[in-house]
């Protein structure tokens, strides 16, 4: 291969680097992050991700666990959140592999915000028995699709996020909170979660993914034909694996989550563990 053409190939693979957030927060997290991170006792770089059968589809991780289009840097994020090692410390893996009919470690299918609590959902374990078993430096919670089929008031839905939210700080556990992607036919109800779930994040100053405003910011009225599967409610498969290319990240919804989820991550890891005190 020519430089020249490999040169254009990086390009084309990579553009999506120059700016890989583009909605962020309108407040800064790090300072009350940097306290909680202060507490932390445990291994660095456990990174789980918390949530339903969006967040337990093999789809989710796919691109973090053997993509294609890594790029330094997040090949070096990867590594430090010890993807790839199939273990109590891979919150990729964690995530993913069936545990039990219908669920993962830390994901299961139709599970709600109060029943991801307390456990039990497909077997699942309570929240404060998964915080005790992997002890998470860093967290990525999204859940409420289920709350919103079972038409949960947003009141009592986000009581419980924030009870979960509060578990995971008093663990010293550093938590990006996601907002959740269209649900076909219950758009005012996603609205209504979703403005609920931002109003938590800046009122406990934590790191938000707002993945329905990243969908949102690249297809516009296009992101629920582009980013959700047939079914309206799970997340497009295509090309899941990658490369994440511009055009990737514009048609498969698991694809643009879990590059997000990792850019994220690595944007907490750069402002709050790296950091200086």
């Amino acid at each position: 291969m020519n430089i020249a053409y490999s040169a254009i190939l990086a390009a084309a693979f990579f553009s999506a680097e120059d700016k890989p957030i583009l909605v962020a927060e309108d407040y800064d997290y790090a300072p009350a992050m940097k306290k909680v991170a202060a507490r932390f006792k445990g291994e660095p770089g456990v990174y789980l991700h918390l949530g339903d059968s969006i967040t337990y589809a093999n789809p989710n991780t796919a691109w973090a666990r053997g993509g294609k289009g890594h790029t330094p840097q997040v090949k070096a994020f990867l590594q430090w959140s010890h993807a790839g090692k199939r273990n109590d410390q891979d919150g990729w893996y964690l995530a993913s592999v069936d545990a039990a009919r219908g669920r993962s470690h830390t994901a299961a299918s139709g599970v709600r915000a109060d029943q991801y609590l307390k456990g039990g959902k497909n077997g699942l374990p309570s929240l404060a028995e998964i915080i005790r078993k992997y002890n998470p430096q860093l967290a990525l919670y999204m859940l409420g699709t289920n709350d919103i089929s079972a038409n949960r008031p947003v009141d009592a839905y986000i009581k419980d996020v924030e009870k979960a939210v509060d578990m995971l700080l008093d663990n010293g556990t550093v938590v990006i909170l996601s907002t959740l992607p269209p649900y076909r036919g219950r758009d005012k109800q996603v609205d209504a979660y979703n403005a609920a779930l931002r109003s938590l994040a800046r009122k406990k100053k934590i790191p938000l993914l707002d993945l329905y405003g990243e969908m949102d910011a690249r297809a516009g009225k296009d992101m629920q034909k582009l980013y959700l599967s047939r079914d309206g409610v799970h997340l497009s498969p295509a090309s899941a694996a990658g490369p994440p290319t511009p055009e990737n990240l514009k048609q498969c919804g698991y694809l643009l989550r879990c590059y997000l989820a990792v850019h994220k991550g690595m944007e907490v890891k750069k402002r709050i563990f790296d950091a200086k005190p």
